[in-house]
């Protein structure tokens, strides 16, 4: 079977959006949501913190509750009162440190429960819920463009496509100004820190490029936008279907999804979605088949990065340039004549 990247400009989507744990959906079926809607909320537990009441007010463990001003279970404030203890010569207090409940008394300690963080999921793309996850979630049907990428931070942005350089060109930091703020920026590749720090500075709502050396992958974290890489960490221009597709996509709001999982359905995504006059059909889940006239990219040397024309398809084994048996293709790079390449070397773009 071949590797397929989707670059698909106009096709069904279902993206599925779950909450990490049970909790509430806020929309019905059939509903049409915007990118910055709710569609489940859930409350996540913030952890708990240990007072050595005690200590602090030198007295016995078991004596501790004599001093409490709030009773087991009850709402504390931050900064608000939770031990008194009053004497001749003045009296000690303890205020809470968090908002929260006091969640337990005992050996001398009190334990305070952190106030859960509400966790809203925003549907993050233009469609209508089209199906309900009971207490996790929705899938939510567009109709638009579709772009599988190799690599994605694990961010999720939307945001207007702004191109601001050519599919070999790299990012520089003269390309983001004010007209950036709110955008998704296309650029050929990514080499250096110094744009992005920029991006972040100006609000970006994220970057697509073609590659990025591997050695900036650590320094990502600080970044609150998405940054996706069609290609992969050797230095490659984006490739052509790629590049073209977005460009023709620029001004349009794009949805990215960064999840990063090596599993095909999990792969992070760009969509891009686009009116539609009549309806189409569902995504195919059978295996992609190839065949000559498809347009393919190859993933090894001496010829990664680049994308070709199938020519023939061979599915009984051929000898390959080291020698190896296996099935492959006729692949027509750039105008030569058409080479035969593994098929475990070639990526579908479909």
């Amino acid at each position: 079977m071949v590797r397929t990247t989707r670059v698909s400009p106009l096709t069904h989507i279902l993206r599925e959006r779950l909450l990490p744990q049970a909790g509430e959906v806020t929309v019905s079926r059939g509903q049409k949501v915007s990118p910055v809607q709710v569609v489940a909320r859930t409350s996540e537990p913030q952890g708990y913190k240990i007072i050595p009441a005690a200590e602090i007010l030198e007295v016995p463990p078991e004596e501790v509750p004599k001093y409490l001003l709030v009773e087991e279970g009850a709402a504390i404030q931050r900064k608000k009162p939770l031990l008194r203890r009053s004497r001749l010569l003045g009296s000690k207090q303890y205020v809470s440190p968090i908002n929260g409940v006091l969640y337990q008394v005992g050996n001398g300690r009190l334990i305070l429960q952190h106030t859960p963080r509400l966790l809203e999921l925003r549907a993050m793309v233009d469609g209508l819920v089209h199906t309900i996850r009971p207490g996790r979630g929705v899938v939510i049907e567009t109709t638009g463009a579709l772009l599988q990428a190799a690599w994605a931070s694990a961010q999720e942005g939307y945001g207007k496509i702004r191109v601001v350089a050519e599919a070999d060109a790299p990012l520089r930091a003269r390309h983001i100004d004010t007209d950036a703020r709110g955008a998704v920026i296309v650029a050929g590749y990514v080499d250096e820190l110094e744009p992005l720090e920029k991006a972040e500075e100006h609000s970006v709502r994220g970057i697509i490029a073609g590659s990025m050396p591997s050695t900036l992958l650590p320094a990502l974290d600080r970044f609150r936008f998405p940054i996706m890489i069609t290609e992969g960490f050797m230095g490659q221009p984006m490739a052509e279907p790629f590049f073209q597709l977005l460009q023709q996509a620029e001004g349009r709001e794009a949805s990215l999804f960064g999840q990063s999982s090596g599993a095909e359905r999990n792969r992070p995504e760009i969509i891009i979605p686009l009116p539609v006059d009549r309806p189409l059909e569902s995504l195919s889940p059978q295996a992609p088949v190839l065949a000559p006239g498809d347009l393919v990219r190859v993933l090894r040397a001496p010829y990664a990065g680049q994308v070709g024309e199938v020519v023939a398809v061979h599915t009984q084994p051929r000898r390959s340039g080291i020698g190896i048996q296996t099935p492959g293709a006729d692949v027509a790079i750039a105008g030569e004549e058409a080479v035969f390449i593994p098929m475990a070397n070639l990526d579908l773009l479909r």
